[in-house]
């Protein structure tokens, strides 16, 4: 089995063409369309935010289980989560540079055509503006990634000390499982509010208490399927040999709990908003359902929910592992399609026109912009994986029954 992961120069090849596809349609989007080009950053590097915390929320509560199965593989969702670097340089370029062109209460006059003719919505912004202001939203951005930088740094640093100190594996390993509690709590405290920062002041009028533990758990469940596609690409390449249906099978409950879950809180935010009838509510799924596409907003729980369901019910496809490489591409899909419908159905009207329908803008910006943010990831995830000399943690305590796991079922 290969000891070391080797970033090739093909993969350094891919990850650069894609960044500099990004770079190039960045500047024709900036050039022509700055409202959009701002929307596109938020789209793209927010969906690679949460699935860096999702990552570490994954890996956190396999510690936490002490389980033994996913022991051998934790280097991919602990790499994952470096992401979080480059996350926040684009973040706080964003609130710095382009939180006007965004947020409707950052600029109303830019946002809602007449304003000054809506009394109602100066007062709505007025009682809010103690929470909703620039410098307030920046702090908050500040204490976000402080937060996750520390808790997730030392997440990684145990992790080391545990491959240097073989005859302390077990103190680390019992460190990490310990702080391994202090991340989940802290990525919940502070992503409920960082939902309401990033996506839902999108829409200053609207509110609902179910929209970030929605993200929370859309976090967890995609980032499930992104540690599956990577290590089904690592298992390709001649790493992890061992695997065996067991380990694809444990893989592959994720998607099946994650499907659940994310169905749970995407019906019930749903249906007590559609049933409450409340005007100031109810407009965040009239304008998706009705005013900008019908097909996508069905498509969205079809994709992430009863599609991986109906697939993976059945032991035989779970255990799989092209099946669960097509469930993970899919589920990653339906994660791109879920934060699209979050962001841009509030924001297409500032750069295509405003009328009493709005349709979607997915084009050539909305492309390569995202294809430039795959790259960046792909460069970073394995620029770090590529450091850490083995791939295995082999003083962890339970790698063993990682390498060996077998399962009845």
């Amino acid at each position: 089995m290969k000891k070391r992961f080797v970033f090739t120069k093909k993969l350094k090849s891919i990850s650069f063409v894609l960044m500099l596809i990004g770079l190039i349609t960045g500047v024709l989007a900036y050039m022509g369309d700055t409202h959009r080009f701002w929307a596109n950053i938020l789209f793209s590097n927010y969906m690679f935010l949460l699935l860096a915390l999702g990552a570490a929320f994954w890996m956190s509560l396999q510690y936490i289980a002490e389980a033994g199965w996913s022991s051998a593989f934790k280097r991919v969702p602990e790499t994952i989560a470096s992401y979080i670097v480059p996350a926040f340089v684009f973040m706080l370029a964003l609130v710095f540079f382009g939180m006007k062109y965004v947020y409707p209460w950052a600029n109303p006059e830019g946002h809602i055509e007449d304003f000054a003719k809506y009394p109602e919505f100066k007062e709505i912004l007025e009682v809010k503006a103690p929470y909703l202001n620039k410098n307030f939203f920046i702090i908050r951005t500040l204490i976000f990634f402080l937060v996750w930088f520390g808790t997730i740094g030392i997440l990684r640093k145990f992790s080391k000390k545990e491959d240097e100190d073989k005859q302390g594996a077990l103190k680390w390993f019992e460190k990490s499982r310990f702080f391994s509690k202090v991340y989940i709590f802290a990525f919940a405290l502070t992503f409920i509010f960082a939902g309401f920062d990033y996506l839902m002041s999108l829409e200053p009028f609207w509110y609902s208490t179910l929209f970030s533990i929605k993200e929370l758990i859309s976090g967890f469940f995609h980032a499930s399927a992104l540690i599956i596609l990577i290590v089904y690409f690592l298992n390709k390449k001649g790493y992890f040999p061992f695997m065996n249906s067991s380990h694809w099978h444990d893989f592959s409950k994720y998607l099946f709990m994650g499907s659940i879950l994310f169905a749970y809180a995407w019906y019930f935010q749903y249906m007590l908003i559609w049933y409450g009838n409340i005007p100031e509510e109810g407009e965040y799924y009239f304008l998706r359902r009705f005013h900008f596409s019908q097909t996508l907003f069905t498509l969205n729980i079809i994709i992430n929910f009863m599609i991986p369901f109906l697939v993976l019910l059945p032991n035989k496809l779970a255990k799989n592992p092209k099946v669960l490489l097509i469930m993970a591409i899919t589920i990653l899909l339906g994660f791109v399609l879920d934060v699209y419908l979050s962001v841009f159905p509030p924001l297409v009207h500032t750069f295509a026109g405003v009328g009493e329908h709005i349709h979607p803008v997915f084009g050539l910006y909305e492309i390569g912009i995202l294809l430039g943010f795959i790259g960046l990831f792909m460069f970073v995830f394995f620029k770090n994986l590529a450091k850490r000399k083995r791939i295995l943690p082999v003083n962890h305590p339970y790698i063993e029954e990682s390498l060996l796991h077998h399962n009845a079922h």
